[in-house]
């Protein structure tokens, strides 16, 4: 096609009148889903997920000009999105935001699902520029086509949040924004100030999983509209009901897999109407009769429709798999946080979890041997501070049931040869077990923060070198951070493994333990013995930190904060448990070894340890 040719067919898309569809009926007969994003690909059904059409028709309803959308995962909000960007593209073109909580979200977004729609949809295909090496109307980060353009970007990115006007602006998972972009302030607000000059035709949609009460972008714009719930109908007493997960009912049967972990077995899960008590299972609830229930319906006035969806409702979800997820989850707060926030759409509420020093103290227990029957695994976390080392050797079981070993404080500095001799004897030391076997300490992580992070990593380099298994650390604050992740290697220094701590996620499940009072799965064993150094100020430490809510830069955050002044035991426990949790431990070996069925290189008596070297434990990555 020549360039006449080309120009007289775009003037002709520019000005030909577009069919008023609305994004359900345009997307029905327009979208063609692609099998690199979806998991049925072919032409878009509306009625696939009856729930989708009234979120997306909102879109073009006179007088609404915010739609948000409060749900889980597997309910297909961003899809959502994609047919509401696709049908103004198509049919009522203008500026056009589109906003991630990265840069690199936004890129990624650009390529493996907006190219593909583009390119699979023919009456987009028609409208968004060709992409040519010399012409910049079709990029990674922004396409064009007549009437307007669409712009990717992250929500880190102050200069394209405060720029030219736009008419449609799209939040995708806005939860996971920055407090900032850069110093300009709240990028929601940001955004929505680039729609002023439209005010008369703009549209803004925001869609997310939530995260904490209080904290959360998402709850806050939902309930400053409508509050629309995905009600299903009972065929029994013909009420309309959100379902819950309190109102899930299943039958499980516990097992332990090849690895010797516990796992699941799920059957025959069915919803409980809150109404009438009956039971139906999963098959004809979800071909029940549903609509959406409205319990702000006055915020239609102001021009905010807002949705809420769960798990439960999709097509695409198993309830058997959620219930496992659950149960998977249910003893762990961190995989629960999750869980709520992703599988059920709520809020994770924040409160005190911590248990009270004194019953701590008041349960402790006799050990008869350095190390009691059903520990598996040692290892110990050490804090740095200006004049002395403290540290917490802990034991583990498959479960992350956990047994105080030995707490301590070591005079010094971290920069002193005498502070870390005494650390090569707790690392060389053997804690002898009941059956007379012995166990090493596995892996030791050691604070680098402070005033002497280049001799940690010094001292770390060189005990690692000769197969010692200790790693520095770094603490990392902060909502959502991976509990523990490798540092990048910085070749011109040394190789060796160091690692960054997600430290709030540590302390959550520190503080969730000292609340269980079952023995079992995460519960906590101390043992009465004041020498170990267990006293009631190691207690009062360990509980020493409690999460508030509070503003900051006129944001609302989380943060720890200290109820006690010394935390150090808090801070040992953290990273004792991060080295526990990174490494895949082979339990099984272990256990055979403890039964007398083979011998294993870490758990060996005197006379054996003088004769034999450490075999290599594969972790993650890495080799120690």
């Amino acid at each position: 096609m020549g360039k006449i040719e080309e120009l007289a067919r775009y003037t002709y898309e520019m000005f030909k009148p577009p069919r008023l569809l609305g994004v359900a009926e345009w997307a029905d007969e327009n979208r063609v889903l692609v099998s690199e994003s979806s998991a049925e690909p072919g032409r878009w059904r509306t009625d696939r997920a009856p729930y989708q059409r009234a979120i997306m028709d909102a879109f073009t309803q006179v007088g609404i000009w915010q739609i948000v959308i409060m749900a889980s995962a597997q309910v297909g909000k961003t899809e959502l999105e994609l047919n509401m960007m696709g049908r103004a593209i198509d049919v009522d073109p203008g500026p056009i935001l589109f906003i991630q909580p990265t840069d690199n979200f936004a890129e990624d977004f650009s390529k493996r699902r907006v190219a593909p729609m583009i390119k699979a949809s023919p009456a987009l295909a028609r409208k968004v520029f060709e992409a040519k090496s010399r012409d910049s109307g079709n990029t990674i980060g922004m396409k064009t086509f007549p009437g307007g353009s669409v712009r990717f970007t992250g929500a880190n990115s102050p200069t394209e949040l405060a720029g030219r006007p736009v008419r449609y602006v799209f939040m995708d998972e806005i939860d996971r924004f920055p407090a900032s972009a850069g110093t300009e302030g709240d990028p929601l607000k940001l955004a929505e100030r680039r729609t002023d000059t439209f005010k008369h035709n703009r549209k803004i949609v925001k869609t997310s999983t939530p995260t904490i009460k209080g904290v959360s972008k998402i709850e806050r714009s939902y309930m400053t509209g409508t509050q629309e719930e995905w009600h299903t109908q009972c065929p029994h007493c013909q009420a309309f009901s959100y379902i819950r997960f309190d109102d899930i009912r299943f039958d499980k049967e516990e097992y332990k897999d090849e690895n010797g972990e516990k796992n699941y077995h799920v059957r025959n899960v069915r919803w409980r109407c809150p109404i009438c008590q009956r039971e139906i299972n999963e098959y004809d609830t979800k071909r029940c009769a549903a609509k959406w229930v409205a319990k702000n319906p006055q915020a239609i006035e102001a021009g905010i429709r807002s949705f809420r969806l769960n798990a439960f409702m999709s097509p695409w979800s198993d309830w058997k798999d959620i219930c496992r997820s659950f149960l998977e989850a249910k003893d762990d707060p961190e995989l629960l946080k999750v869980f709520v926030n992703t599988m059920l759409g709520e809020t994770w509420e924040v409160r005190d979890r911590s248990g009270v020093p004194e019953t701590l103290h008041a349960r402790r227990e006799i050990y008869d041997t350095d190390v009691p029957n059903g520990v598996l695994v040692l290892t110990m976390g050490i804090d740095t501070q200006d004049n002395r080392l403290e540290y917490e050797v802990v034991g583990w079981n498959r479960e992350e049931e956990s047994w105080g070993i030995s707490r301590g404080v070591i005079p010094g500095r971290a920069d002193t040869q005498g502070a870390w001799a005494e650390v090569d004897e707790l690392m060389d030391r053997e804690w002898r077990l009941p059956n007379g076997m012995a166990l090493r300490i596995g892996a030791a992580f050691v604070d680098s923060g402070g005033h002497f992070t280049q001799e940690v990593y010094r001292e770390c380099a060189k005990r690692y070198a000769v197969g010692r298994k200790i790693f520095a650390i770094k603490g990392e604050a902060g909502e959502s951070k991976e509990y523990v992740r490798m540092m990048k290697k910085d070749s011109a220094k040394d190789n060796t493994p160091k690692f960054i701590i997600g430290v709030d996620a540590g302390k959550t499940a520190i503080m969730n333990a000292t609340t269980i009072e079952e023995v079992g799965p995460r519960y906590m064993h101390f043992p009465n013995d004041y020498q170990r150094g267990y006293d009631l100020e190691f207690f009062k430490g360990l509980c020493s930190e409690k999460m508030v809510l509070h503003r900051k830069a006129g944001q609302t955050v989380t943060a720890w904060e200290k109820t006690y002044e010394r935390n150090e035991p808090l801070d040992c426990r953290n990273y004792a448990r991060a080295a526990f949790r990174f490494f895949r431990w082979p339990f099984e070996k272990i256990e055979r070894t403890l039964n007398g069925e083979n011998e294993d290189d870490r758990l060996m008596t005197k006379a054996q340890a003088q004769k034999k070297k450490h075999n290599p434990v594969v972790s993650r990555g890495i080799t120690i």
